[in-house]
């Protein structure tokens, strides 16, 4: 049976931690604290190509839930700052990757550092019980997200 109180309560924390950690101001100021001076966007950007390397920006503005001319805008911001460079695709010769160069790969790490900072900040002090349980959960929220999302876009298709 369906608790809706608890749902409830589930949606609101989660609707506040989103809105917390996808705040401009938090997120810079979290690559603030290891000495990364960067807008939000770049940032997420950043963190994908660190993540799952070289992309056509297309993926990239999927990944991001964006669109092309809002990447073409974070691409050109990346690559001024020598923090991203473009790249011949070798699977098609008439599209291009968008990968990190090595200051960028850096730049990247740092961030990763920085949330790791971040997250033994908030639950260092809890038990690994306690923190492989909230992985456990979360996992399995994500899992259950995507299924349902899965769905969603069967649906509307």
């Amino acid at each position: 049976m369906e608790n809706h109180f608890e749902n409830s309560a589930l949606i609101s924390t989660l609707q506040s931690i989103l809105a917390q950690w996808t705040s401009p101001d938090f997120m810079t100021a979290v690559a603030a604290r290891e000495g990364i001076i960067l807008d939000p966007a770049s940032i997420v950007a950043v963190t994908i190509l660190g993540t799952h390397g070289p992309q056509r920006p297309s993926t990239l503005a999927t990944r991001m839930a964006t669109g092309a001319s809002n990447i073409s805008k974070i691409a050109a911001r990346l690559q001024d700052a020598g923090i991203a460079e473009k790249l011949a695709d070798p699977e098609d010769s008439r599209a291009s990757l968008l990968a990190l160069t090595a200051a960028g790969a850096d730049i990247a790490a740092t961030l990763v550092h920085s949330g790791n900072t971040l997250v033994t900040e908030l639950i260092g002090t809890w038990t690994s019980g306690e923190r492989n349980d909230l992985l456990n959960l979360l996992t399995r929220f994500e899992v259950e997200t995507k299924r349902v999302a899965a769905g969603f876009k069967q649906e509307n298709s």
